[in-house]
């Protein structure tokens, strides 16, 4: 599955081609789909393209860079996939179109809700795997309610027992397991209060505690597929180190070239007044007004909640909008690709705040 983010005066699009018999694509053009992105398609180069209006809307792995998962937001987004899944059979859609990736999952900011993409055309079978893995690694695991549900989804992943129309199934059966709990502590409480909160306590910590071994035991395995694929990533680097460019070090992923600017740390020198200074001591780093979701708050109108993200890769600098309302330019140009190379003396301006990059 290709896709690609354009972007004309005023919108966001997310295009990927269609090669369906195009059924499923008109009825989703011709009918109010509630929670579906909305899509019109485009003939380009003999191929049907269908673009997916994504302005303003932020995607699930993009959404939580600085914070956790709830169980509550988790809750919402297992139950926001069952209405989908109510909505493809009340459209005749096929349900397997709801695409389940996180990149291609979208939440809205401003009300805390999720949209999906349908998209009608075959695709890789392990989606909801890597919404699985995700979830496993962002949830709150403060909260064990939390890390059961997932856990449970992890694993049912693993099986392939599990798919869109059943994942809701899951939190069900959590809650109901819950008031199972509750409503047997009711019936004996009066017999033995003392003995049954007791041995309830004692038995939700032999749980507790074999949950958060499984569940440490699975983020283990998952950073170390990390590293690996780091490994892989680095393992030709030495060839082009430079000792004239910067520092050589020696890290865990083996020799790498550190590149510092002049005073080891680069700045966004404000331009507006009502804006203060910013130093970019740690990567990525998240620029908006939604205080939970950023690491540098900019108090301004203009600026979406989570509007763009700046980030470090061997000494260089990439800026990227979030697919913010009101763009991300540099120099004067609004950037149009996922990323944007920006060095000293660029100007950067987020809405209508402005920074000059030292």
């Amino acid at each position: 599955m290709k896709a690609e983010c354009v972007r004309d005066l005023n919108r966001k699009y997310l295009v990927m081609t269609d090669d369906s018999d195009g059924y499923q694509t008109e009825m989703l053009i011709r009918n109010k789909a509630e929670g579906f992105i909305s899509v019109k398609k485009i003939e380009w180069d003999n191929e049907i393209r269908l673009y997916y209006d994504i302005t303003g809307k932020q995607s699930l792995d993009k959404g939580f860079v600085k914070r956790k998962i709830s169980y509550q937001e988790l809750s919402e987004l297992l139950y926001s996939i069952s209405c989908q899944v109510k909505e493809c059979k009340r459209l005749f859609l096929d349900v397997s179109g709801i695409i389940l990736s996180p990149e291609y999952i979208y939440m809205d900011l401003s009300n805390d809700r999720f949209y999906w993409i349908f998209y009608p055309c075959n695709r890789d079978s392990h989606e909801i795997m890597d919404l699985a893995e995700y979830l496993l690694e962002h949830i709150d695991n403060s909260n064990h309610a939390a890390v059961r549900t997932v856990y449970e989804l992890y694993r049912r992943a693993k099986e392939g027992s599990i798919d869109a129309e059943n994942l809701y199934e899951i939190l069900k059966s959590e809650n109901e397991e819950e008031e199972t709990v509750i409503t047997e502590a009711s019936e004996n409480i009066q017999n033995s209060k003392k003995a049954v909160i007791k041995e309830k306590e004692l038995h939700k910590s032999k749980i507790e505690k074999t949950i958060d071994r499984m569940f440490d035991s699975l983020k283990s395995k998952l950073s170390e597929r990390k590293t690996q694929e780091k490994d892989l990533e680095y393992e030709n680097l030495d060839e082009d180190l430079s000792e004239d460019d910067g520092i050589v070090a020696d890290t865990e992923f083996g020799t790498v070239l550190i590149t510092l600017p002049e005073g080891n740390s680069r700045k966004l020198i404000s331009r507006n007044n009502s804006i203060p200074d910013a130093k970019l001591d740690f990567f990525p780093c998240v620029l908006g007004s939604r205080q939970d979701c950023v690491d540098i708050l900019l108090n301004d109108r203009s600026v979406s909640r989570m509007h763009a993200q700046i980030d470090e890769a061997q000494g260089r600098l990439y800026l990227y909008d979030l697919n913010s309302t009101n763009g991300t330019f540099v120099n004067g140009q609004r950037i149009k690709s996922e990323e944007y190379e920006i060095k000293e003396g660029d100007e950067i301006q987020i809405g209508n705040v402005r920074f000059v990059l030292a």
